[in-house]
This record gives C-alpha cells, sequence and structure tokens, in this order.
C-alpha cells in the first residue's frame, strides 16, 4: 500500500483492563526514553487519560507515536507511524513488529506484575490519512487484499478481514482470527524484535 501513516492497534484483554491503571504507563514510558528500550527515537510523554474513549497516554517518537489507547471504549495498544519508513512492500510487517514489540515488552513489565496481557485473535489497522487513503469501499477494496495475505501469514489459518468504521473515520480494517497465538508467536512470525531503527523520509 503506498500510504505510510498506518496505524496498527491490538486490544487488551478484558480482564486486564479492569485491572490495571492507565496512569502505570507514564512512568514505563518515561523509562523506555531514558533506557533506550525501544529501537527509535523517542522523545515525551503525554497523558490523555482525562479524555473520554480518547488516546489515552501517548509515548512520543520522531517516527511513530505509541498510544494506550482507549478508543472505542477499549483499551489497547496502538502504534502510529507519522513518517515515511520501509520500503512500501515492507511498511505493514514493520509496523506489526514494533506494535507487537511493544506489546510484548509491556506484558514483561515487572511494574505490572504479570497483570497486562493482549488479546492476540484481533487488531484495528488504520490509515491516518484521508486525502491518501478516504474511507470509502472502494479505497478498501485496494488494501483488503495486501492485508488478508499478511494476516493469513501471522495467524496460520483462517482469518477474516473486514470494514470497520464509517465514512467520517479514518479507513480502518478489523482482523479477526479464530485462534489466539502467543503474542511471542505473532512476533517471531512478522521477524521478530526489530533491530533497526526505521529510516525517516
Amino acid at each position: 500500500m503506498d500510504a505510510h501513516k498506518l496505524q496498527l492497534k491490538i486490544f487488551v484483554t478484558p480482564e486486564s483492563a479492569q485491572a490495571i491503571r492507565l496512569d502505570a504507563f507514564i512512568g514505563i514510558f518515561h523509562r523506555w526514553i531514558k533506557d533506550h528500550v525501544l529501537p527509535e527515537l523517542v522523545v515525551d510523554v503525554a497523558n490523555y487519560a482525562h479524555v473520554p474513549e480518547g488516546p489515552g497516554v501517548v509515548l512520543i517518537g520522531h517516527e511513530s507515536d505509541y498510544f494506550m489507547d482507549e478508543g472505542e471504549g477499549r483499551l489497547g495498544l496502538m502504534q502510529s507511524r507519522k513518517r515515511a519508513g520501509p520500503p512500501t512492500a515492507d511498511r505493514l510487517n514493520d509496523l506489526a513488529r514494533r506494535t507487537f514489540y511493544a506489546a510484548w515488552l509491556l506484558e514483561q513489565d515487572p511494574s505490572l506484575s504479570g497483570g497486562l496481557r493482549f488479546a492476540t485473535n484481533e487488531l484495528l489497522f488504520r490509515i491516518n490519512d484521508r486525502l491518501v487513503a478516504p474511507a470509502t469501499d472502494a479505497t478498501f477494496r485496494t488494501v483488503q487484499p495486501e492485508l488478508e495475505s499478511w494476516a493469513d501469514r501471522v495467524f496460520a489459518g483462517s482469518v477474516r478481514v473486514s470494514r470497520s468504521g464509517g465514512p467520517g473515520d479514518l479507513l480502518a480494517a478489523r482482523v479477526t482470527s479464530p485462534t489466539s497465538p502467543p503474542l511471542s508467536t505473532l512476533l517471531d512470525r512478522v521477524g521478530g524484535p526489530p533491530a533497526t531503527r526505521a529510516t525517516s523520509g
């Protein structure tokens, strides 16, 4: 796909969403900045926890932002790429690598005492560019084959890719799977942890 302002969200399990306080991610994200945990430049943290169904807590980066997002009333980790990075054919997989890796790091974070788990049977994909990708059925049909091919490989089985949202929203697709592979398995299938910072354009 030609767009580079891509977003991918992986949802927290309902049990974890009830048990985890959103403000816990403020300290975690500040530590990620200080300790250079991610293989890309991240510079600040913003707290929007007071906004109902809003962006939550945001780790702001040069190339991407990471949200503990409460959109749709459902907590999840969303990566949002802001700048062109890998070649077009690699963008979707790079987005997933970085999203799954950050989610895996959060699940392992000692400050959460093992209380955070992500549901791995559903993903939300969006293109944050209404000019390049207007929210129409025609646009969805152009991106659906690539999403389906990618999702079939990542989930190693039957998946469903369906349009999500309406004409006033960003173009979005929901990927659902009848299976829930371990997060580490999903990360392995997209190439493992990202080793280097993506090139910006």
